[in-house]
């Protein structure tokens, strides 16, 4: 008696429980709002490459090291703190006769290439151009790229956010009254977008990218000397999805 007790309660849960999930939503309308704030950058990662390649292994780290300490003296000379700087660990990779790649256990070395790669944090991005051209000088062999970012990404990923919601809102209301309905409260929020948008398999979180790329041309014959440096602005986006109740 006890156990058809005890079967009866299970099913009655389990029935109740079913009847929880399939439960109908109340009537909602479903929008997404995106906004973009634009900001000009203040900050300027820059990534140099020292390279030396020499017969010899010895007299290659010798001359890549000095090298790269002049290139490192100009950093500092143009006002970098310690804390904006790094220098990452040194690379060294033999190169083979053509004939003998195959056979690097065995093969002739035709030279080593040994390579630094430094990374610098300017805080001053007009002065970008100043030291490219001071770590030429000093001996960098290639300047691989300049990102641009902002030192205040989270306010203005904030403040995208604010008004993603706000564009949201704002086209929930615009349906809402077109059908003579009123929005309510928010009954879902997701940030990206949301199942229901057009083209999406799912959730997708929103793309806020936190730099940019610089550009760097140099000018023609007849201006001024040096590179023309566009600075330009960068984009901060965000993507809200919210599900409001139909009043």
């Amino acid at each position: 008696m006890k156990i058809a007790l005890l079967l009866v309660s299970i099913l009655l849960s389990s029935n109740s429980i079913n009847a929880q999930q399939a439960a109908p939503e109340p009537p909602l309308v479903n929008t997404t709002g995106t906004a973009e704030i634009k900001v000009a950058p203040d900050l300027a990662d820059l990534y140099f490459e020292v390279e030396v390649r020499h017969s010899d292994l010895a007299t290659a780290r010798k001359q890549q090291s000095e090298r790269a300490a002049k290139v490192l003296a100009a950093i500092r000379a143009l006002g970098v703190t310690e804390a904006d700087l790094q220098a990452a660990d040194i690379s060294i990779i033999p190169n083979y006769t053509a004939h003998d790649r195959e056979r690097a256990e065995t093969a002739e070395v035709r030279f080593f290439t040994v390579s630094q790669r430094i990374e610098v944090t300017i805080k001053d991005v007009k002065k970008v151009p100043d030291f490219i051209a001071a770590t030429a000088a000093a001996g960098a062999t290639e300047a691989r790229s300049v990102g641009l970012r902002t030192s205040q990404f989270r306010k203005h990923r904030d403040a995208a956010r604010a008004n993603a919601i706000k564009a949201a809102r704002e086209k929930a209301v615009a349906l809402a009254s077109v059908l003579g309905s009123k929005v309510g409260k928010p009954y879902r929020i997701f940030e990206g977008a949301a199942p229901w948008s057009s083209g999406s398999n799912g959730f997708s979180p929103p793309q806020i990218p936190q730099g940019a790329n610089a550009a760097l041309t140099e000018e023609p014959d007849d201006g001024p000397a040096g590179a023309a440096f566009a600075i330009g602005t960068i984009s901060i986006t965000a993507t809200i999805s919210v599900s409001f109740l139909l009043e």
